[in-house]
Parts: C-alpha cells; structure tokens; sequence
C-alpha cells in the first residue's frame, strides 16, 4: 500500500482500493461518510461541517448533548466504584468473579449507589434534568413530582457504540441484594443515540481482533465478552439484552468472513443457538455455532482451562446446519426409521422457514448432507421440502423480528456486492489480481475491468487530461459536454468538473476529490490520475500545438476530443435517419422539416467522406 503526501491519497495496489482520508476511514472502519466526517472533524479539532435544514441539525446538537452527559456519567460511575465506601461490596464482587483493575480501567466498570438521587445531586448545576432524562440516566417518578436514577446498586457495564462513545450502561444486581423475580441483569432503555439491535457490547474493543483473525466471536453477558478480552480473545463482543439481530450480522460481514455464535451451555443456551439458525443459515457468511462441554459459560470455561483451550473451541466449533443436524440427531437417534423421519423432519421445517436459503448451491450441499446422514434418497429428500415450502407460503425465514426489509438485502447492510452486479449498476469492480493497474491499458481493461472500447480510452484521456492541467478545461468544454461520455462514472466525473468550473473554482485533483464522497468515483479519480502520470500527458500536452476551430490546442487533446465529437455526430445522424422516415409524404415534394433534415444527412456525409483516422 502506498500513501502519497502530496496528493494526501492511499492506494492499496493489492485489492484496487484507494482514495483519501475520508475514503480512508468509511473502508477501515466500515462506516458512512458523515461519520467519517464527524470522526475527522473531531480528531482535528474541527467544527463539525453544518448541513442544510434546520431540523437535522437540531437533532445532532441534542445528540452531542447526550454523549456529554453521558461520558460524565461514565466517568462518576467508574470513580464510585474505585473509591466510595458504598461500592465496597461491587469491588468484592468483581474481584471474586475474576476481573483484573486493568480490565476494570480499560472497559471503565463502574458502580451505581443504591440512593435514586445520588446522580441527580452530582449533575446539579452541570446538566439540566430534561438532557438527563433523554440519555435515559433518570426517570419521572411514578408517585407525583420529581426524578430518580435509573441504576441503583447495580456494578454497572458501560455501553459503547463504535466510536468508543458511552451510549447507555448494563447494570448487574450484586448477588446479596437480588430479589425474586427481578432480573440480575437490566439494560438501559433505548434513546436517540442507543439501539440494542444494531449495537454489539465491545465491538469498539473487538473491531481490531475481529479484522485480524477474520472471525467474530457472539457471546451472550457482558461478564463473557470482558473475560475473554482480558485472557487475550479480543475478538468477543456481546448482545445488548436482546437476541442477535441480521443488522448485527450484517455489521460483523463487513469485517470478517466467519461468525462463531457462542452459547451458554445450558439448556437456555442449546435452545437459543437453535433459535438462532432460522433466521442467519442463509446468510453468505461461515456461521459457526458452540455450545461449551460441560454447561459452562465462557467465562467459567476460560478460569477453568484457559485461553488455549478456549480458543480450540472457538476454532473447531460447528457449521451452524451441522450443529443443529447433530442435536436432532443426539435427539432421536437414527436408529429406527420412525428416528430418522424425526430428524428429517425437524431438519426440513427449519429450511423451510429460510426463504433466502431456496434455490442456492448452499441449499444443495445441505441436501446432499442431510439425505447422507439419515440415509434417505436426496430426490425424497427435496420432494418433502418442496411439500413443505408450498405448505408454507408465509415463510418468514430472513426477515427482521419487526417486519422490515433484512439488513443483509440493503445496499449499505450486507449485500453483496457481485463484480456482475456493480458492473450493472456502473460502478468499480474491485481487482484481486496483485498486478499493477497500469497494466489493464495494455491489456485492453478499463477501471471495472472490463474491455475497453476506444471511446472509453479516450473519455479517460480526457478526464487525465484536466486532472494534469485544469487550466484546459474551457477549451474542452467548448467542444464537448458531459452528455458526451457513454460511461456514467466518467460522466459523473465530468460534472464534477464543470460544476467546481461554474463555482469559480479551478477543477484540480485536490478539489476534485475534495468534491465527491462516493469511494468508487474517488478510486476512478485516482486510477485515472495514476495512468495520466504514467503517460506523461503533461509532456504530451506541451509537444506540439494545432490550430483548431480558431484556437491554438495542443494536438494530443484535439486527437482526444474528435473520437467523441465524431460519436456525436453519429447518434445525430442516426436520429435524423429516423425522423425522416418518419416524414410524410406530399405530391409538392419534401417539407421545410425533410429538407433541414436531408442536408444535415449530407453533410454527415460528406464529414465521414473526408474523416481520416486518428492516432
């Protein structure tokens, strides 16, 4: 990967992948364009860029008002539970569960007193109650007037999105305090800024550990995810309360291609990893699932034979299908045949739920295993889940526990983004070949990677042509608009150019790149840029100039311009061709319409008559 300073641009030559700092951070961290902008701006010390509307920016000045609060609670919690006497008791307990003062620092576990104003008193004079009461930190009593806070005698766990920002807490009851039918744990109610469904507890600790190892590890605690990362699996994160949402696998596609869901190994957790399949088998990801050996959770597992050990299972846990395939099987048996129609059967009704599983070569080789395993006939085999699915029009496998649209078929979720399916919709196909991308014009390849007319070299010389002198741009446009260029992303680019023209502003490679926020149209700036340099256009552009229509051009760009004015004048004529055919017929002869029409066919003529080839 190479970063060059003066253009402040990155190029990975490896995966065609490049642009700049904003590019830089929308690909390593996953995210949109506005946080990355808000992540930059910060870091710089910059004031946040304002966007247009009133009402949007509004809402993000209350959001950064929530956050504020919200990190002084933080911190408040954590220095109670380091040094009030009141938090003796959750210090007790976090040293007999295990935690280390680094991990209690690092992840900033904090205690709540059991005193409902105690946190009101100390946010007195700093924060007003109504911003309290929207980070969810407080609560309007039941009984009149007043607030109180919403942990109380909870070790609490502090919640953060993926920028590191404290977005709510999980709060655990110590064990001398709980009380029948009360939850050991509680987590804070959703708000503007915190949503359990699309929020993993430590993924902003894990991201790193997850993009090395490629797997994500799922756990269900808090406790889970913290011990992990303090025997060194940094790549654990946790659910928020609620089950695994497909906008949470949808998060974790985009940093690893393998998801290991892992359960409690009590019976709660057997049925909550079986739950889980119906809705991810489909997924286009290696889901994995592991229920420890003997009913431990993770963090019993990890004190009782260590990381190495820990780690084995991570590594060796089974496909999500044969997880489940195996627990039917430890379930009835394959012994009797009335054993193997129950295994079957139960297998079936679980793809039968999964709509999106229908039809694909994972569908297959699941088949094929399943009729291999319960030594049934695979066409039998596919004949009952055929009955099935059209005894079940309403399948709903796939779809969001709320109705909406998966996050997997989103374009920003997890799509998948085919080189077929981006060539379609115009955009870059990323290159895995490791050969350098200048070779692809040699090769007859443009930036998608695929065969390059003559007209699209020329569209790239042209757009090479004005990053390496910007000062050529009224020439060029006098002679060609951006309805010119056949392919869109050149024709986006164009417009780019014409429009920093029209603001007064010179269309260079810096304000270009600073113009566009879609990553692709940043590599194909770059690409181009690249190839121009590689040519040495300046050069060319200085050899030798021609007077053309009254101007003096270099003839490089003269010879780049008239292949697609040429064009130009071809769709015209074949317009014309069109219309007049189309042109009634009369005994007085051709109308002022036919005549217009049949001398510009001529002079079509003529021009084609008299073009020579160019160089």
């Amino acid at each position: 990967m190479v970063v060059n300073p003066d253009r402040q641009t990155w190029r990975c030559w490896s995966c065609s992948t490049g642009g700049d700092c904003f590019s830089w951070v929308t690909e390593f961290d996953k995210v949109e364009f506005r946080d990355a902008l808000e992540t930059l701006a910060k870091r710089a010390g910059l004031e946040m860029p304002k966007f247009g509307g009133g009402r949007p920016q509004e809402n993000a000045v209350a959001k950064a008002d929530i956050y504020d609060v919200l990190t002084w609670a933080e911190n408040e919690f954590h220095r109670c539970l380091l040094d009030s006497q009141m938090a003796a008791p959750a210090r007790e307990y976090l040293k007999e569960r295990g935690f280390t003062d680094e991990t209690i620092s690092k992840f900033k576990l904090g205690f709540a007193p059991n005193d409902g104003q105690w946190l009101l008193a100390r946010g007195r004079g700093k924060f007003p109650i109504d911003q309290m009461e929207t980070a969810r930190l407080v609560k309007k009593s039941d009984e009149g007037t007043g607030y109180y806070q919403f942990f109380r005698n909870r070790v609490l766990f502090p919640i953060r999105n993926d920028k590191g920002r404290c977005v709510s807490f999980g709060g655990r009851v110590l064990p001398q305090f709980a009380k029948p039918g009360v939850g050991k744990y509680i987590n804070g109610p959703e708000s503007d800024v915190y949503s359990k469904s699309n929020l993993l507890f430590g993924f902003d600790a894990a991201r790193e550990g997850i993009r090395k190892s490629q797997t994500a590890v799922v756990v269900e605690g808090y406790t889970d995810v913290l011990i992990s990362h303090q025997f060194g699996v940094t790549n654990v994160v946790g659910v928020c309360g609620t089950a695994l949402t497909e906008a949470h696998v949808a998060r974790l596609k985009h940093f690893a291609g393998r998801i290991v869901l892992m359960f409690d190994g009590d019976d709660a957790g057997q049925k909550a990893a079986e739950k889980a399949l119906a809705n991810f088998l489909a997924e286009r990801i290696d889901l994995k699932v592991l229920v420890l050996p003997e009913g431990q959770d993770p963090d019993e597992y990890l004190f009782s034979h260590g990381a190495e050990a820990y780690q084995h299972q991570i590594d060796n846990a089974a496909e999500a299908f044969d997880f489940k395939l195996q627990t039917e099987i430890n379930r009835h048996g394959l012994e009797s045949i009335d054993a193997r129609h129950r295994v079957l059967t139960s297998m079936l009704e679980l793809l039968a739920q999964v709509s999106k599983l229908r039809g694909t070569s994972k569908e297959d080789v699941i088949l094929s295993r399943l009729s291999g395993r319960t030594l049934l006939n695979e066409q039998v085999v596919r004949q009952r889940l055929s009955e099935m699915r059209a005894a079940k029009p309403s399948a709903t496998g796939g779809t969001l526990r709320n109705g909406n649209t998966p996050a997997a078929a989103m374009p920003q979720g997890g799509s998948e983004a085919t080189p077929r399916a981006m060539s379609a919709r115009g955009e870059a196909t990323p290159n895995k070949s490791r050969q350098h991308d200048g070779s692809r014009v040699d090769r007859g390849l443009n930036f998608s990677g695929r065969k390059m007319s003559q007209i699209d070299q020329f569209e790239y010389e042209i757009l090479g042509i004005i990053f390496a002198a910007p000062q050529m741009l009224d020439a060029i446009r006098l002679e060609i608009g951006d309805e010119d260029f056949q392919n869109e992303q050149n024709r986006l680019l164009l417009q780019t150019c014409f429009d920093l023209s029209d603001h007064g502003e010179l269309a260079t490679f810096e304000r270009i790149m600073s113009a566009i926020e879609d990553n692709n149209l940043k590599r194909l700036v770059i690409w181009i840029d690249e190839q121009a340099r590689e040519k040495e256009i300046v050069q060319k552009l200085t050899e030798n100039l021609m007077t053309y229509k009254e101007q003096n051009l270099p003839r490089y760009l003269v010879q780049c311009l008239q292949p697609i004015q040429w064009r130009r004048e071809e769709q015209l004529h074949q317009r014309n061709t069109g219309r007049l055919a189309q042109q009634p017929e009369s005994r007085a002869g051709l109308n002022s319409n036919a005549k217009a029409l049949l001398e510009q066919q001529t002079a079509f003529h003529q021009k084609r008559a008299a073009k020579t080839t160019w160089q």
